[in-house]
């Protein structure tokens, strides 16, 4: 719709607003009453809304941002979001140096800046200036002159190592993010797919795309090497392994393999309540590129027959039974849980699993990628298996056959809501020339791998299912 004249910006400014009224009262509605299809943070750590209050939750912020369109004067606005990226920079910055960890002790009363620039080693005049931006984005709270405290959104960090990692991993592809528009325009590395042309390996200075470097064992020495190499790029230096130090993977591996895990429950959370996993008894779910398998750790406490197949890299499983060891030992020592270490490129040999899980797998990947992890897959399954494909849905602005769209005048896809999703396909493109997709492109891929596409989960989450049979 065009808001070029007053009168229509007018009738949709009051639509907008009676959409936030009436969304105001129903989640508030459920904070005082929780709906029975809620879930507390109390049972997944991360509490779920009810059906109703989230979709009031979206309503609500999606309406935000139409606002913005309706009211702000156009040339602020672009200034404004063209500079966001300092703002990020921030964050980045307090996070390196546990800024809500300093700030907890304090309590309510805060810390000065000058006690948390002695901690952390920062100037004191410059660490202000960080925390006062930060503070104006509604994270960390000014409780005095030059004194700071946690307020809800920053003390969420506090205690919570896969939050931490989460928000920390995002720094990984601000190099990547500053090279992209170089590698767009470059005559080879534009116009392909390929993980080693992305903007990663030209930030990085590299051939080595982005999952090959985190992947990699180095010397402890060299353990703490940054994948974002900042500004500067310089030559990189490839690693040599050296006779008198043990090969062990990198830091920033390990913090991604926690950022998947603080995925699993920030976005995935929701699954394992929005598909009938009970239905399935003791079945066996195989978690293809499952990580530390940290997803399963949940599903396994909820659902107590269920059985677990957990396979990746090395890197990753080695940590993953690690973790499971100090959480859930008894599902190893039982056999309930195993990991295999699995290339998923490779034939699976894993046959006939009830369930084939793939989150946050594929858009990693080129589509004629996709399409070779897909067959494997699908090569493995038996006549009554299922896959179950959990990644970013991603819906148009103008709407998606396959999903319901927002109220008018809202944007259909619930806007900014949903801009988690669309950040993270530019992310995709920068590291490894992956993709989000939208229902449409996900058919495309399953047809080309011989499988149906049965029905798109909708959960409450920008995080969907979708469900693949033989076809």
């Amino acid at each position: 719709m065009s808001y070029e004249d007053v009168s229509s910006r007018a009738t949709a400014l009051r639509q907008v607003i009676k959409l936030i009224q009436d969304s105001v009262e129903t989640l508030i509605a459920e904070w005082e009453n929780p709906a029975p299809d809620a879930v507390p943070a109390s049972e997944t750590s991360f509490a779920i809304p009810g059906r109703k209050a989230y979709d009031a939750q979206r309503t609500i912020i999606a309406s935000l941002g139409s606002i913005e369109e309706l009211v702000a004067e156009p040339h602020l606005r672009l200034v404004d979001f063209a500079e966001l990226y300092f703002e990020v920079r921030a964050l980045h910055i307090a996070m390196e140096h546990d800024i809500a960890i300093l700030l907890a002790k304090g309590g309510e009363d805060g810390v000065i800046v000058e006690d948390l620039a002695n901690a952390t080693g920062l100037e004191k005049s410059k660490l202000v200036r960080i925390l006062r931006a930060l503070t104006t984005q509604h994270i960390f709270r000014e409780v005095g002159p030059d004194r700071f405290a946690n307020n809800r959104i920053s003390q969420a960090l506090v205690g919570d190592e896969r939050l931490q990692a989460q928000v920390k991993c995002s720094s990984m592809g601000f190099a990547a993010a500053s090279a992209l528009p170089e590698a767009l325009n470059d005559p080879v590395r534009g116009p392909s797919h390929d993980p080693q042309q992305a903007a990663w390996t030209l930030a990085l200075g590299s051939e080595i795309p982005f999952f090959d470097w985190m992947n990699q064992r180095v010397p402890r020495s060299q353990a703490a090497e940054k994948a974002s190499p900042g500004a500067a790029r310089g030559p990189y230096k490839e690693v040599e392994a050296s006779p008198d130090e043990e090969l062990v993977p990198r830091n920033d591996a390990q913090t991604y393999n926690m950022y998947l895990a603080g995925n699993s429950k920030s976005l995935g959370s929701t699954h394992l309540y929005d598909f009938p996993w009970a239905e399935l008894g003791n079945g066996l779910v195989v978690d293809v590129g499952g990580g530390v398998g940290s997803f399963d750790l949940q599903l396994a406490r909820l659902y107590s027959e269920l059985r677990f197949i957990v396979q990746d890299q090395a890197v990753a499983t080695e940590q993953g039974v690690l973790m499971w060891q100090k959480e859930f030992p008894e599902a190893l020592e039982s056999g309930r849980t195993k990991f295999l270490t699995h290339d998923f490129f490779q034939p699976n040999p894993v046959k006939g699993a009830d369930i084939y899980w793939m989150r946050h797998v594929l858009h990693d990947w080129k589509d004629e990628d996709c399409v070779r992890i897909l067959l494997r897959t699908a090569e493995a399954m038996g006549p009554n298996s299922r896959l179950l494909v959990a990644d970013i849905t991603l819906t148009e602005t103008i709407g998606d056959a396959y999903i319901k769209s927002a109220p008018k005048p809202l944007l259909a896809n619930y806007g900014i809501h949903g801009h988690h999703g669309f950040s993270l396909d530019i992310a995709m493109m920068s590291l490894m020339n992956g993709k989000e997709r939208t229902p449409s492109e996900f058919r495309r891929l399953f047809e080309r791998a011989g499988l149906k596409m049965v029905k798109v989960w909708e959960c409450r989450s920008t995080l969907g299912i979708i469900e693949c049979r033989l076809g």
